[in-house]
């Protein structure tokens, strides 16, 4: 444990850091049997997301760091591979999402009671960004399952998700 942030913060941190790793390694999965199924944009916009979540993952690691506080590496298992359609894994993918939601609401309530004002701050960014994320899943999931009843609106979906992505890498752009 480290000195500077209470037990449970502390342990929910470095539990976060292996969560987000674990969504990321999963996101990768993901990516992969959808380029298989021939779902080229949904494949590309889950690989984005595997990054997103490194991403998230390091904001973590950085904050204990900066805080002088000693990062616990935890062992991440080998992600779900085998999904059988698409609907499957926007269906798992709310999932993930909805159980980082609450390993941060928990983590939150940890800061509050420790008084580590310092970390509140920061996991406040994650809860609104996890309240992003998950509305999108949710979103995403419901407009799939209404344009998976055929193979056209399946396809239709995907070009949807690759006009996002491209619309996204033009933000980012200027």
């Amino acid at each position: 444990m480290s000195l500077i942030f209470g037990k449970r913060v502390f342990d929910s941190l470095n539990k976060l850091i292996t969560e987000e790793l674990m969504v990321a390694y999963t996101f990768l999965a993901m990516s992969n049997v959808l380029t298989d199924m021939g779902l080229g944009g949904c494949s590309r916009w889950a690989e984005i997301q595997s990054r997103k979540r490194v991403e998230r993952s390091m904001r973590i690691y950085q904050h204990i760091r900066l805080r002088n506080g000693k990062v616990r590496f935890l062992q991440i298992p080998a992600p779900k591979q085998d999904w059988r359609a698409p609907l499957h894994i926007f269906e798992e993918i709310l999932k993930m999402e909805q159980r980082i939601a609450t390993n941060i609401t928990s983590l939150y309530d940890f800061t509050l009671g420790d008084k580590d004002y310092q970390t509140k701050g920061v996991i406040e960014w994650f809860m609104e960004d996890q309240m992003k994320n998950e509305a999108f899943a949710e979103n995403l999931l419901n407009r799939f399952r209404k344009m998976q009843t055929t193979d056209l609106g399946v396809f239709m979906f995907d070009g949807e998700m690759e006009h996002r992505i491209s619309q996204e890498n033009i933000k980012e752009i200027s």
